[in-house]
């Protein structure tokens, strides 16, 4: 009689957790969510444009092809929300490697993030589900040998 109780629970269990993938897999992807290409290419392109306007970071993008990036994060942004598109760049920790970047250059950029997903009406769930992904590169992206105080000085500096 045990055996049989563990055998039914065991089959209830494996029915429920398909029952919620199936679920799952039925709601829309966080970049469908958010409004699909259109949406996440403006999203990108007001980004470009805060971080191109932010003392904290705008000198990372003095000499970059706007055009160029801003297809590579379309990219990156489309795939990791879930849209079918194949990033076609370097790994994140490859392409951050000899940047030194800081945390308070990292904490920039997400608030430049963050802006350009408000002003494109995108909802609060959506923006925390982004925050996230954001938040997972992090260790990638960020030089946690380097301080913020020196920056933060220089971007005082600048304004």
């Amino acid at each position: 009689m045990k055996k049989l109780l563990n055998t039914l629970l065991s089959v209830s269990i494996l029915c429920f957790s398909i029952g919620s993938f199936a679920e799952e897999a039925k709601r829309p992807s966080l970049f469908d969510r958010m409004g699909g290409e259109k949406v996440a290419r403006q999203i990108v392109a007001d980004t470009w444009a805060n971080h191109t306007s932010n003392p904290i970071v705008k000198n990372r993008f003095e000499d970059s092809d706007g055009e160029y990036v801003k297809q590579k994060v379309y990219e990156i942004f489309a795939m990791a929300t879930g849209a079918d598109v194949k990033y076609s760049g370097k790994a994140m920790k490859a392409t951050h490697a000899t940047m030194n970047i800081n945390e308070a250059e990292f904490n920039a950029v997400i608030d430049d993030v963050m802006a350009a997903l408000a002003k494109n009406k995108v909802g609060p769930q959506e923006q925390n589900e982004v925050l996230a992904i954001l938040w997972s590169v992090r260790p990638d992206v960020v030089n946690s040998n380097l301080t913020t105080k020196t920056l933060t000085t220089e971007a005082k500096a600048v304004k």
